[in-house]
């Protein structure tokens, strides 16, 4: 699915790309907060999503009416309704509450940071994330989106993808897999597909080692969805974390099974990718 991307353009310059369509222009005003930030000022807002700063207070005092912005001291905050209408995605939030228990007992047995991931064009989105209090953060928060090629759950997604994604890695999608070239990249993600999970050492943060194993679509060999586990480098009990996290991919794919068979249909997840 095609998405309007933001078009960040240097403070003062003219913009002659700005979409035309106020729906649109309220996409790439929503988009603006993707970039790591909670919280925008009007000029910021403005910059970041390419929208001229009369357009970008114009439509963010009706999406603050609307609830899909918050008005605050700082600045402008992603509303309310934002977060209300993603929880009732069907894809997601199926899968969410079918895996959550399972991910559960994967924190018990493990120890580990536990992730539910699904693709989304070239990217991991981070659906949910069971951690302690005093654990370091790896991934920031629940819909974080991190290139394919970074994160072990990513690199699950590329090795089922289609040949076409691989041959658009470039130098730095390359190395992050250790590769030198194309035909390495291909041979590597051959090998996550064969032995069924992915891994990745001190790609995300510095100290951490990540470990994925698909999810497949019930009676299918699609893959739907990773669940990983994040623990610090020097643990050397790979084996038992492997065999945790497919029992729990076995359970979850499993309770999607029950699911559709009370009724919850399969095409929500179909549609969800």
């Amino acid at each position: 699915m095609s998405t309007v991307q933001p078009n960040v353009q240097a403070p003062g310059q003219p913009d002659d790309t700005q979409p035309d369509s106020v729906l649109s222009k309220a996409h790439l005003l929503l988009s603006a907060f993707r970039q790591g930030v909670s919280t925008l000022g009007l000029t910021d807002l403005s910059r970041r999503s390419g929208v001229s700063k009369a357009s970008a207070h114009r439509l963010a005092t009706e999406l603050v009416e609307l609830g899909y912005l918050t008005r605050t001291l700082g600045g402008y905050q992603l509303g309310l309704q934002v977060f209300e209408l993603g929880r009732l995605v069907p894809g997601p939030a199926i899968l969410r509450d079918v895996a959550r228990p399972a991910m559960q007992d994967l924190r018990v047995a493990t120890r580990g940071i536990v992730h539910l991931a699904v693709p989304e064009g070239g990217e991991c989105v981070y659906l949910d994330r069971i951690a302690g209090r005093n654990e370091v953060v790896v991934i920031n928060s629940v819909g974080d989106r991190v290139p394919f090629h970074l994160t072990a759950s990513g690199r699950i997604f590329l090795a089922h993808s289609h040949p076409d994604r691989i041959d658009q890695l470039d130098t730095a999608g390359l190395a992050a897999l250790g590769a030198r070239n194309q035909a390495e990249a291909t041979a590597i993600l051959a090998g996550i597909r064969t032995r069924r999970y992915a891994e990745e050492r001190s790609t995300c943060f510095r100290g951490a080692k990540a470990l994925a194993v698909p999810i497949v679509y019930p009676d299918s060999e699609q893959v739907v969805a990773a669940i990983s586990v994040t623990v610090p480098l020097e643990r050397r009990d790979e084996q038992d974390l492997l065999r945790a996290l497919w029992t729990t991919s076995s359970d979850i794919r499993a309770g999607l099974l029950r699911t559709f068979d009370h009724g919850v249909g399969p095409q929500p997840m179909k549609n969800f990718l």
